[in-house]
């Protein structure tokens, strides 16, 4: 079975082994997400992540991390944080499996979710939509904002209407109104990055362009946002998922 993303392009159907990882105390109790919670979790990333051709199939029963350190991560980008690096390396499924790991909070309720090599890392408040994200950075995409600075009095963001220049390989590919800035196209791709103001939600960005899309990027993976193209879709992905 093959799903076609357009006339000229068709994708193989590809199921993706996962391996659930639910972090609880050092007494094995109070887990970070109920076990009968997952299989709904990934049947709302499998209805976006089938824009590409990509089924989450669970692989044999939830396992269980009992350490209380391993329940609140702060202090993510810390180079010298050496507690997600322990829980990930705890396991390792060699690249025929993504590792999900379900705990508490990311950086209090700052982050949903986040990707490493070695495995994906889901908060309490993070979703199915917050799965399918995170596959997707595994798979080599990046994120795409639309403002350059969320907390400065001068926020920066994108200006102008959507363009040829601004979305190359897909001006023609939908309908956009004459006019549409190009700060109102970001907020519906599934790897925009941050809500700012009264966007919408992160959960209604769903959509997987064919190309790159321009808008505020962390250039060379860093912290420091530039303007230009970012790899936001199909052209984009490097890989199937997997953690290594």
């Amino acid at each position: 079975m093959k799903r076609r993303d357009r006339m000229d392009d068709v994708l193989p159907a590809v199921d993706v082994p996962v391996t659930v990882w639910i972090v609880r105390d050092d007494d094995g109790k109070n887990p970070a997400r109920d076990a009968a919670d997952i299989p709904g979790l990934l049947a709302d990333a499998n209805k976006i992540l089938w824009q590409r051709g990509l089924t989450l199939v669970q692989s044999g029963a939830v396992r269980y991390l009992s350490n209380d350190a391993w329940l609140n991560h702060t202090d993510l980008l810390n180079p010298a944080n050496t507690n997600l690096a322990a829980m990930l390396d705890s396991t390792n499924s060699m690249g025929n499996a993504v590792e999900l790991y379900f705990v508490n909070t990311l950086d209090g309720t700052d982050a949903a979710g986040l990707c490493w090599p070695e495995g994906i890392v889901i908060a309490r408040s993070g979703t199915g939509h917050t799965i399918a994200h995170e596959v997707m950075h595994d798979c080599g995409l990046e994120d795409i904002y639309t403002v350059e600075n969320p907390n400065g009095s001068d926020p920066n963001p994108v200006s102008g209407p959507v363009s040829a220049e601004r979305i190359p390989a897909d001006w023609g590919g939908g309908y956009y109104p004459p006019g549409l800035a190009q700060r109102e196209l970001i907020p519906r791709l599934l790897m925009r990055g941050e809500r700012f103001g009264p966007e919408p939600a992160l959960a209604e960005g769903i959509y997987l362009p064919r190309g790159t899309v321009y808008g505020w990027r962390n250039a060379g993976g860093g912290t420091v946002r530039t303007l230009g193209n970012a790899g936001v879709g199909q052209s984009a992905v490097q890989r199937n998922p997997g953690s290594y």
